[in-house]
């Protein structure tokens, strides 16, 4: 039995309750959070956390205000709400209706998922096995490979730190993703260093926001990882010749998640190439029917014996596998010469030279065979250029001129549709506003010291890209919405539609007209609305999103 005056006592919360309710302020009985099955509480207390270098966020000194028109004090969605409040985003509500915790997974479907990350809403449900018939909230501020870490604060009592287990049966239904705290690429990384066989590349770290406390590398071929490749410095081996490579660097901060970024794809890789350490020498009797050798040749890298051409004067006598040979009739009075080609997988084959001190049973010594030096008139390609580099506003676009057959000086010219383009005269150009929409060309003059030219063009592009800015403008009225969303570009009108989309469900999709789209939502239920704007991209201006926060009465 009741104490006096407890049925009066009842009758007065139950009344606050209901009017709290009729202003559309989300009401919050004593309630815990999930059990805590599965979770290991670190702190408990607005001291307690302190002094265990937990922090707070200030809220002891906040809890009496009310958040996104949550109840104020110290319960689990005011926490939740303040917390996000601080990250950037406004003081009001992002969905209209009921604010209880097992309401915000539903009412933010869209932004909700099963995958945690750091700044991201702990979401429990009112159907989960440890949650009550109001859900839950917390703040996820950590995330590890087997657990989470959470601040929540619950009715009646200050904020706590606790570490979830993935898998037990205290894990949130899910993830709201309002405003993640994460590492962002404001500049790719590149790379540095000539995309060749025995040759090292090095990629650099490009530009974060916030600074990571430590990056971890991973070189990639065909999109997999490359064994063993995880340093900033690569020496490209043998195996990888004619392949493309890049590098994908993740960056990890305490308290942020990982992002990742990849570098530019280098171009296929060509052939390395050997240096002659030291000539070949050829030893045994020089007779016919005496065996002789070839030997001692020293290559940088090491090379292994490929084949061995034998010649007697100039003329061709033997091609063999073995360095050994028996000495023919064929090459009695004249000198023995051997070629030694050096080779080793991903480089191009290198020849040393040896030859004989004396003539076999006497006779003229001829000339050493050489590399022949190409005949005039005889200025060709030997192997293709190619243009590296995306074809955006900003981007730097480079082209390889590929190789000669001889010693050459090369010239360059790039082009906007066929017009030379002024001063644009080196192997680099970066795509300027006057470049947005079109095609860009190379052409590679190489010319010999004999005056002799090759003219090779590489092009046209596809169309220079750019990223355009959405901006997003919503205009509450009575029970309606207007939103325009207008798209622009340096140099370039976008074309194509945008999707624009209201927090409460509603979505349509509007063809731009230069560059703008709009649409009035009517029918709308008083409060507070975030209103998105995502442009589908076109074939110069690539996909891009903005958005808005506006109030309906």
């Amino acid at each position: 039995m009741g104490k006096p005056g407890g049925v009066l006592r009842r009758a007065l919360v139950t009344g606050a309750v209901l009017l709290l309710v009729g202003l559309g302020v989300q009401v919050i009985p004593k309630l815990a959070s999930p059990a805590h099955a599965g979770s290991i509480t670190l702190c408990s207390g607005f001291s307690d956390c302190r002094s265990k270098g937990y922090p707070t966020g200030g809220y002891e000194n906040a809890w009496g205000s009310m958040y996104w028109r949550m109840y104020a004090g110290r319960n689990c969605t005011n926490y939740v709400a303040y917390k996000l409040i601080q990250t950037g985003l406004p003081n009001a509500r992002p969905w209209s209706g009921e604010g209880n915790a097992t309401n915000w997974g539903v009412a933010m479907s869209k932004l909700t998922n099963r995958t945690p990350t750091v700044g991201s809403v702990a979401w429990w449900h009112s159907s989960h096995p440890s949650a009550s018939r109001f859900g839950h909230v917390a703040m996820v501020e950590r995330v590890g490979s087997s657990s989470i870490t959470i601040s929540e604060s619950n009715y009646g009592s200050d904020i706590s730190w606790r570490r979830i287990s993935k898998g037990s049966t205290n894990y949130p239904t899910g993830f709201v993703h309002f405003n993640d705290k994460r590492l962002s690429v404001t500049k790719a990384p590149t790379v540095e260093g000539a995309a060749q066989v025995g040759k090292a590349v090095t990629v650099n770290t490009g530009s974060w926001s916030p600074n990571p406390n430590k990056i971890r590398y991973q070189w990639i071929v065909d999109k997999k990882p490359i064994p063993g490749a995880t340093n900033k410095t690569f020496r490209i081996p043998g195996h990888l010749a004619g392949k493309q490579i890049a590098a994908v660097l993740t960056g990890t901060r305490r308290d942020y998640s990982d992002a990742k970024t990849m570098s530019e794809i280098l171009p296929p890789i060509k052939q390395g190439t050997f240096r002659v350490l030291k000539q070949p020498k050829i030893a045994g009797a020089q007779k016919v029917g005496s065996t002789i050798s070839v030997g001692g040749a020293a290559y940088e890298p090491s090379a292994k014996i490929g084949e061995v051409r034998w010649y007697a004067d100039k003329k061709l006598i033997a091609r063999t596998k073995s360095r050994f040979l028996k000495v023919p009739a064929a090459a009695s009075g004249k000198r023995v010469g051997a070629v030694v080609v050096g080779v080793q997988e991903g480089y191009k084959p290198k020849y040393s030279y040896a030859f004989a001190t004396s003539l076999v049973v006497g006779g003229k010594a001829p000339q050493q065979p050489t590399e022949p030096e190409p005949p005039s008139g005889s200025l060709t390609q030997t192997a293709a250029g190619y243009v590296k580099g995306g074809t955006r506003l900003g981007g730097l676009m480079q082209v390889d001129p590929g190789s000669f057959s001889e010693a050459v000086d090369i010239s360059y010219q790039w082009t906007r549709e066929g017009t030379p383009i002024s001063g644009a005269t080196t192997e680099k150009y970066r795509p300027s506003d006057a470049d947005v929409g079109r095609r860009l060309s190379v052409t590679v003059v190489a010319r010999s010291r004999s005056g002799e030219t090759v003219s090779k063009t590489y092009g046209p592009s596809g169309r220079v890209r750019v990223k355009p800015t959405v901006e997003v403008t919503a205009t509450g009225g009575s029970r309606e919405a207007d939103v325009v969303v207008k798209v622009t570009a340096p140099g370039y009108v976008p074309s194509g539609s945008v999707k624009i989309t209201t927090n409460g469900g509603r979505t349509v999709t509007k063809p731009l007209g230069n560059g703008t789209a709009g649409v009035t939502f009517v029918k709308l239920p008083a409060g507070e609305y975030a209103v998105t704007g995502a442009y589908s991209g076109d074939e110069v201006a690539y996909w891009a999103s903005g958005g808005d926060f506006t109030t309906v009465r």
